[in-house]
């Protein structure tokens, strides 16, 4: 009986331990599932409802390989973002960028590492500065010694300059960048300056495609709308307009 009892306990030990091994190659296939080159785009625009830190290294791995860490078009948006996760999560920062250590053009890593502007990372900029290629070591260290302007005070003097709001937006879920779209959407009717009317059409279209897709913007536009001047607020009236009439179809 005492054999009989030893051998049923090493049975029982034996399933468990396969159940736990289970349990970790689901966990991790269940991972690299969520974050995928068909849904990191979603993945990101959606990380303030619910912040998936454990998640940001296969997403960097993801973005990666698509080619979009070292991307102009995609570059101001995914740096708004990381810069806000990287400053949530300092302690996680060294381990996220160390893979990219040494490998060239990572300008979305560089940027957002220097947007956050937290201690660890600026060591991490300093550590890839002290490795990076021969052509970029002294631009990142130059931009490692310059002070980043904030959300708040950063020109706006682009389009690009409203996608990095908007990453910022997606990581934090702050009104703040979204308020600084919407200031920027009378712009449109500038007449005689191109770039001023480029930036405002963009952040118009912009206001209205996330207002649509996200309830937190359109939120935040309803509460502008009851304060703003008056051409902003013809505009925010003209997107909450069309947000409700599409609601309203579904």
């Amino acid at each position: 009986p005492q054999l009989t009892a030893h051998a049923s306990f090493g049975i029982a030990m034996r399933k468990l331990l396969f159940v736990l091994a289970l349990a970790l190659v689901f966990a991790s296939t269940d991972s690299r599932e969520r974050v995928s080159a068909q849904n990191v785009e979603s993945w990101i625009s959606s990380y303030y409802l619910a912040p998936k830190a454990d998640e940001v290294a296969d997403t960097l791995a993801v973005l990666a390989a698509k080619g979009l860490l070292e991307s102009d078009q995609a570059e101001a948006a995914l740096s708004g973002f990381f810069a806000e996760v990287f400053r949530a999560n300092p302690g996680r920062v060294e381990d996220w960028v160390q893979p990219y250590m040494g490998l060239p053009k990572r300008f979305v890593i560089y940027t957002a590492l220097w947007m956050a502007h937290s201690r660890e990372s600026m060591f991490a900029l300093g550590r890839m500065a002290d490795v990076a290629p021969f052509e970029e070591g002294p631009a990142l260290r130059v931009l490692r010694g310059s002070l980043p302007p904030s959300i708040e005070s950063m020109p706006i003097d682009s389009p690009a300059t409203l996608d990095f709001l908007w990453g910022s937006f997606f990581a934090s879920g702050s009104e703040v960048p979204v308020l600084r779209i919407i200031d920027q959407m009378k712009l449109a009717d500038r007449r005689g300056d191109a770039n001023a009317m480029l930036i405002g059409g963009a952040a118009q279209r912009s206001v209205s495609a996330n207002a649509r897709q996200h309830e937190k913007v359109l939120s935040i536009v309803k509460e502008r709308a009851k304060t703003a001047d008056p051409d902003t607020k013809a505009k925010l009236d003209e997107i909450l307009s069309a947000a409700e009439a599409e609601r309203a179809k579904k």
